[in-house]
């Protein structure tokens, strides 16, 4: 049978091509952008709470997840899941970045931050259970965004998909959503 045939040679009927699916750049762009938004906000809460000495473990990334997966209305559980673990670990990898940052720029050892600190038991729970808050959170967020999720609408043409339809956009601060995650476009 020739590759790509629509139709069988011998006897004409038509073949049932299998459809392959491929994880194309866009499907997963648009959850590690939301999973971005969700950094920015969970170093912004850490950077705010930082005054106040208060060690908040995996809240501040719990919180953002919660808030961006419930204001981007995402229709699967995986995606809600990248937009956590990107969240979780760019903040992680952020914070560790500002820490030793800091302690490069005044030339001090790491032992001068902690002195004579020893982590409790809650302290190695926390950090311990901070993976799975992301999935718990990934999955709280998905539960509570609202059912009414926009429809995108994609048409296929011969070099494959094409660029995605939006309807149904309405109010102004739906279209700022749109404009801000790159996926309305102003005629």
């Amino acid at each position: 049978m020739p590759e790509g045939a629509v139709y069988c040679p011998n006897c004409g009927t038509p073949v049932k091509g299998v459809e392959k699916k491929d994880l194309s750049a866009d499907s997963i762009a648009g959850p590690i952008r939301l999973g971005l938004i969700g950094t920015l906000l969970s170093v912004t809460i850490l950077i705010m709470s930082s005054p106040l000495m208060a060690d908040l473990y995996f809240i501040p990334s719990f919180l953002s997840t919660i808030a961006v997966t419930y204001f981007s209305r995402t229709k699967r559980l995986k995606d809600a899941v990248i937009i956590a673990m990107t969240t979780y670990l760019f903040t992680e990898a952020i914070n560790a970045g500002l820490v030793l940052g800091m302690l490069y720029v005044e030339q001090q050892k790491l032992s001068s931050l902690y002195g004579d600190y020893i982590p409790s038991l809650i302290d190695v729970l926390m950090y311990s259970i901070s993976p799975i808050t992301a999935i718990i959170a990934g999955y709280i967020g998905f539960k509570l965004a609202p059912e009414k999720r926009e429809e995108l609408y994609a048409y296929t043409r011969e070099g494959g998909f094409g660029p995605t339809l939006l309807y149904r956009l309405r109010g102004d601060l739906k279209k700022f959503k749109y404009v801000l995650f790159g996926s309305y476009r102003v005629e």
